[in-house]
């Protein structure tokens, strides 16, 4: 994972601090609305707005939230919060390493650049992503984005990602173009994790913002509502099972 900020802060909530935040310039304003969707972090930047979220309820005690596009308005917001009992190191490590494990939707995953961003240190990448959305007749969708990760003083790790330009899209090299799969739109999404119970366990937000383009019935914008905020779930079952594998070796490892 990537090293803290060596920005300067002032004190703020939880131990995570909140002047001078220092970001990953080209995707600031994207970051920021991320961090203002999460509890833990909406203090760091007071002068961006909590999306207007609609209370889907509470399932596999992960919060589920909505905001379905309205015209012009294309993309559709999801949003799960809950606790993952372990350290938000370890939890950041599974989100960005295990994907495979915790998203049975990705049909393929390509990095195509991968540079270290000086100033704060960010992991800053560009991903291609294929995914099957598991309903007949519906075609793949796929993704070409900036992905950004980064971690800020207090313990706080951030993944962000959002679709690049066209204009962006025409400098990379070796972008696949599979027949038969629609390119979606993946608005300023991401993960923040944040940590809890003196850093034990980690207060866990995930936030979608997605146009999969189509046409789509309502049952399914429903169902996408309910399924994609639950991921929360599915990371907390991958990072379940790895603490007990982590323990079961320990425990041969003394026997």
């Amino acid at each position: 994972m990537v090293n803290s900020s060596p920005s300067v802060y002032s004190n703020g909530t939880n131990g995570i601090k909140t002047a001078h935040l220092r970001l990953y310039a080209p995707c600031a304003g994207g970051i920021k609305y991320l961090l203002a969707q999460s509890p833990d972090t909406e203090h760091l930047v007071p002068d961006v707005q909590e999306a207007e979220w609609e209370v889907v309820g509470t399932k596999k005690d992960v919060k589920l939230y909505k905001e379905v596009a309205k015209p012009p308005e294309k993309l559709n917001k999801t949003r799960g919060i809950g606790i993952i009992k372990a350290p938000t190191d370890f939890v950041a490590s599974v989100i960005a390493d295990d994907y495979e494990a915790w998203d049975d939707t990705i049909k393929e995953l390509r990095v195509l650049n991968s540079e270290r961003d000086p100033d704060t240190g960010a992991l800053v990448e560009i991903i291609w992503t294929r995914y099957c959305l598991q309903v007949p007749l519906l075609k793949d969708r796929d993704f070409v984005y900036r992905e950004v990760t980064q971690q800020l003083p207090g313990g706080v790790h951030i993944i962000f990602g959002q679709s690049i330009t066209p204009e962006e899209e025409a400098q990379c090299t070796d972008v696949p173009h599979p027949a038969s799969v629609i390119r979606g739109e993946m608005g300023a999404s991401g993960w923040v994790i944040a940590p809890a119970e003196g850093g034990q366990h980690s207060n866990v937000t995930y936030v979608a913002l997605t146009d999969l383009k189509g046409q789509f019935p309502q049952v399914l914008v429903n169902q996408y509502s309910t399924d994609v905020p639950l991921t929360v779930n599915d990371v907390r079952k991958v990072v379940t099972a790895k603490l007990k594998a982590q323990a079961k070796q320990a425990a041969k490892g003394c026997a």
